[in-house]
């Protein structure tokens, strides 16, 4: 009780009873009503609850349009990646042709293992299976499935039998798509000019790159939407590619097949660094064909060495040496500064110019004709030639023949050469170009230029493309450059003057080794030696070995040029190296293309053979190979289809011999009936002699043939003969 009154005690009123009085005065003020608002205090409650809706209906819609309008594109690119995926799908590439429509290239339809990492419940277990069977490491296949992603390759374009042991394995998340895949069914055939493609069907080299855009095509979409969980799939569309534009080209796929097996053989048998071969029709400048060596396989592209990718006839230039001397008497010849039998005092192999002495490469001469300057390579005769024009003029005259600048062909790298200004001509610049040195050229250019002196001095860009294939099969023509047009290199008396020139080079010169039988040959070698590059002299025992012709001679329908860089052995000149590949090349090509021979007697066999014939013997000397003769009206120097058309009416299908050397499916007919087992005689009695010459031909069979009437009538050796490609044979129709 006293702590009760203390307590109170320190109340105010200092009692108890105060206390509780005033206990009783505050209970009473809580029971009075409250005070009643007045309009002004409900107007502003009011306002400022209106205030705070309208407040927060502003947020919400600012908010609203930062979402929809500045955070669109984000969001709604968020929830695509969430709930949709897209798979794009190559086009098919468009196929590539040679002349005669035979595939060089095409795509085919191939199958892409990918997988849904989200699907994939054990990765680590889940790549222990796969791996082995992909081909790759356990840890690279744990770490795509172990992705965040829902999408990933495992591995491109896989063969079906791949597919069937991927797909015996069941594991969930691991899918397939289709693809196209680049393929190129004769391998290293026309590589360069072909080149390749990679594994997104993007153009590596050669006109697959050139031409990547066109081939193409547009890319198709595989797109599918999933659920907010992204488990299952809601619906899916398939947006179909379409497909590129292909090409058809210049290039005769027999033709090309000679060359290439030519130039093999030159490279074995001389050991040398590379090689390259034009083949061009001097009347368009289309190229028949182009070989470099060393080559690869398109269809293995990422293993081929970078040397063996280069294409020595387009993007390497060499010095020419005296396969020149053609373009320096050209321009002399054009400017009245020499006639052909004008005689030129060759000092004895011993002449000085300024401070140097130049001297002959082989034999020392004397008095020669031009003629013969040409015919026998007189350094001296030719620079003194050379002197008796204007340097101006001279450079103005190479040129016109193309060179010092790319042609415009269609294929990737081309080099211009080296042709340097006038002003940085030496005073010995003039003479050491004339012979062939101090310029750079390349196979290409030298081809172009040799098919004017061929062309009654009209000079054609060379060109490798004839066509456009469209999806729908239409072909297009392809522009050509305005500035690269024909145009005109020496006059027309000029070049005729100079082919009967360039005869005497092949019958009594350095280039004997390149005539072909039946059909005159016009032509100049040439042996460059090879510059150092570190120190920028003449390096002995390296050489580029060059030969430069046309045939026939008159009436040029072929102009080859043939490079083999730095050949090994005793024998390293052009005459001796190249000369002979032309021969070897023009021989079984001017049969293809039907160029009837132009050089008297040659197509008569000798009693000799005729005996052989008659009694099932071989022939005692080299069979000469003929030419069945061109029907009335069939265009000179035109393609196998050409021919075999004008010879059998349009729509003819190719000829055995190109059926034979592409692999392309032969009708039944005559040439079909005679078929024989791999390695024998076939028979050909009853086949025109065109039908026989070619079917032995694309056996790789030389055959000796008389002509006496439509169909042959006797062959030895007889039908069911094992026989080799040094087997002897011989036919004739009667």
């Amino acid at each position: 009780m006293s702590r009760l009154r203390r307590r109170f005690q320190r109340l105010p009123g200092g009692s108890l009873a105060a206390g509780l009085g005033a206990g009783r005065r505050g209970a009473a003020a809580r029971r009075r009503p409250a005070p009643v608002p007045t309009d002004a205090a409900r107007r502003a409650r009011a306002a400022i609850l209106v205030g705070g809706v309208i407040a927060g209906l502003l947020g919400l819609a600012a908010r609203c349009i930062h979402l929809q309008v500045f955070r669109s594109d984000e969001l709604l690119a968020l929830a695509r990646a969430q709930q949709e995926r897209a798979i794009t799908l190559d086009p098919r590439r468009g196929p590539i042709y040679d002349r005669n429509d035979n595939v060089l290239a095409l795509s085919i339809d191939v199958d892409s293992v990918f997988a849904d990492p989200s699907q994939i419940g054990d990765p680590g277990a889940a790549a222990r299976r796969l791996a082995p069977v992909l081909g790759m490491k356990a840890a690279e296949v744990r770490d795509k499935l172990a992705s965040d992603r829902h999408f990933v390759w495992l591995r491109r374009k896989v063969d079906p039998d791949l597919r069937r042991r991927i797909e015996a394995l069941g594991i969930k998340g691991i899918a397939f798509t289709g693809e196209s895949r680049r393929v190129y069914p004769k391998g290293d055939f026309a590589a360069h000019v072909l080149g390749a493609c990679g594994v997104d069907n993007q153009g590596l080299g050669g006109l697959e790159s050139a031409y990547n855009d066109h081939f193409t095509g547009t890319p198709g979409r595989l797109e599918f939407v999933r659920d907010g969980r992204g488990d299952r799939v809601l619906y899916h569309t398939r947006i179909e590619p379409i497909s590129g534009e292909g090409l058809v080209l210049t290039i005769d796929g027999a033709i090309q097949h000679i060359a290439e097996r030519e130039l093999d053989a030159a490279m074995k048998e001389t050991g040398a660094a590379g090689a390259a071969l034009v083949a061009l029709r001097p009347q368009t400048g289309e190229i028949l064909a182009l070989a470099s060596r060393p080559v690869f396989n398109p269809n293995t592209y990422p293993t081929a060495r970078d040397e063996a990718r280069r294409n020595r006839a387009v993007a390497d230039f060499y010095e020419p040496g005296s396969t020149f001397k053609v373009i320096t008497a050209a321009a002399a010849l054009d400017a009245g500064k020499v006639r052909p039998n004008e005689i030129i005092d060759c000092e004895n192999g011993n002449y000085v110019i300024g401070r140097r002495r130049l001297r002959e490469d082989r034999l020392p001469y004397g008095d020669l004709t031009f003629t013969d300057v040409i015919a026998k390579s007189s350094n001296i005769g030719t620079a003194k030639v050379a002197q008796r024009m204007p340097s101006s003029s001279f450079l103005e005259a190479i040129r016109r023949f193309g060179f010092g600048r790319a042609s415009a062909l269609e294929l990737p790298g081309e080099s211009p050469g080296l042709l340097r200004p006038l002003e940085a001509w030496s005073g010995f610049s003039q003479v050491s170009i004339a012979m062939g040195q101090e310029i750079g050229v390349t196979p290409i250019q030298l081809a172009a230029a040799m098919g004017a002196i061929a062309n009654d001095g009209i000079y054609n860009p060379p060109f490798v493309v004839q066509s456009f294939v469209r999806p729908d099969g239409a072909r297009v023509t392809p522009e050509r450059p305005a500035d690269f047009g024909p145009q005109r290199a020496v006059s027309a008396r000029a070049a005729q003057t100079l082919r009967h020139m360039l005869q005497s080079v092949t019958e009594d010169g350095t280039g004997k080794a390149a005539r072909v039988p039946g059909y005159s040959t016009g032509g100049k070698t040439g042996t460059a030696q090879k510059i150092d590059p570190k120190s920028r002299r003449y390096e002995r025992g390296r050489y580029v070995a060059w030969f430069a012709g046309f045939v026939p001679a008159m009436k040029p329908e072929l102009v080859l040029v043939i490079m083999v860089d730095e050949p090994h052995g005793p024998k390293t000149h052009g005459g001796d190296v190249s000369a002979p590949v032309f021969a070897r090349v023009a021989e079984p090509v001017l049969q293809y293309l039907g160029v009837p021979p132009d050089v008297d007697g040659t197509l008569v066999i000798n009693r000799p053979l005729r005996a052989a014939v008659d009694t099932g013997r071989g022939a005692a000397d080299r069979p000469v190979p003929a030419a069945d003769r061109r029907p009335a009206g069939a265009p000179r120097g035109g393609s196998a289809r050409a021919a075999g058309r004008a010879a059998a009416g349009a729509g003819a299908t190719p000829t055995p011999m190109l059926a034979s050397i592409l692999g392309i499916p032969r009708p039944a007919g005559p040439a079909a009936r005679k078929a024989a087992a791999p390695g024998t005689m076939p028979d050909v009695t009853g086949l025109s002699l065109r039908q026989a010459i070619e079917t032995l031909a694309g056996m790789g069979l030389n055959c000796a043939a008389e002509r006496g009437g439509p169909r042959v009538s006797r062959q030895v050796p007889p039908p069911g003969t094992p026989v080799t490609g040094a087997t002897r044979c011989a036919v004739i129709s009667e």
